[in-house]
């Protein structure tokens, strides 16, 4: 019997999104696991289903894509593919049954030696599952076991990219403000590129308010440079203002097409604020109708 799938909501929407991602990366190695009759029907599920299993599916090869998923000394990477399917269906309310409660209580150590983007995956998926009651865990994923991109790592390449701010660019960005004000603003601005890079350190309104205007104007010089600004800030408080939420909701399209160099930190420091904190939310207020048509997930980031 098919189990209710879970309200949707961008976390849901983000951790499915992450589970099929994995998945797809992952189907050749899970297919060589499976009998040569199933494949056609891993290819249909992951696929065309989007890593939701029918009742048909269910009956023809859920229990095989259990028992990869608790052999991980068979082959790590299909071991974690056929977890990640699992959860994908269990969160879609496809027709697999089991919760997988005893996966997680037999090897949480062996999905914390994937490769980053499937480990953050799968453990993201445990703990929404867990958080939505799809599951029960005894111990909830937290900390690094979530976490794509090391923070330090992520912190150190937004302020190269800050910091990358001309005097040119600097005195552009001053010039959102009035007249009378521009000075003020470009003193602070200089003393957080000099220093922490962190706008909330530095009062706030000085520089926060030309470079909040400018991180909104995709077609600002600066603009790169001021949302790596706001989204160094955002990590370091966890964006308890919900500033890079907001950026996320209006502009997610616009950081898909920066330069290479630019959008891979941009996305990763995006993705970071999501595994942080569960409750890192754009779209709020969105129906979910509105939600499965319009809003975009965080890709993972590539070069």
């Amino acid at each position: 019997m098919r189990h209710a799938s879970v309200p949707i909501s961008f976390q849901t929407l983000q951790v499915i999104a992450d589970l099929q991602s994995a998945v797809a990366t992952g189907f050749g190695g899970l297919a060589d696991r499976l009998k040569p009759a199933q494949k056609q029907m891993l290819r249909r599920v992951i696929f065309d289903q989007k890593c939701m299993l029918s009742a048909a599916d269910a009956e023809a090869i859920h229990a095989d894509l259990l028992l990869v998923a608790a052999l991980p000394d068979k082959g790590p990477d299909a071991f974690l593919t056929a977890t990640a399917l699992l959860l994908a269906d269990r969160l879609q309310g496809g027709s697999g049954a089991d919760d997988l409660f005893w996966n997680w209580d037999a090897f949480q150590d062996h999905y914390r030696k994937g490769s980053s983007p499937v480990r953050a995956a799968v453990m993201n998926g445990f703990r929404w599952a867990h958080t939505t009651r799809r599951v029960n865990l005894d111990q909830v994923p937290d900390g690094r076991d979530l976490q794509t991109y090391d923070g330090t790592d992520l912190i150190r390449v937004l302020k190269v990219i800050a910091r990358a701010m001309s005097a040119d660019l600097r005195e552009l960005v001053c010039k959102a403000a009035p007249v009378d004000t521009r000075a003020v603003h470009r003193t602070a601005l200089d003393n957080c590129l000099k220093g922490s890079c962190v706008l909330s350190e530095y009062g706030g309104w000085f520089p926060g308010e030309v470079v909040e205007l400018v991180s909104l104007d995709p077609e600002h010089a600066a603009h790169a440079q001021c949302t790596a600004l706001v989204l160094l800030d955002a990590l370091v408080t966890r964006d308890a203002k919900g500033r890079m939420a907001f950026r996320w909701e209006e502009l997610a399209d616009r950081y898909l097409r920066m330069r290479p160099e630019t959008r891979t930190a941009i996305l990763a420091g995006v993705r970071h604020l999501h595994e942080m904190a569960i409750d890192w939310s754009p779209y709020t207020g969105w129906s979910p109708d509105k939600l499965v048509e319009k809003a975009v997930v965080v890709p993972f980031a590539k070069a």
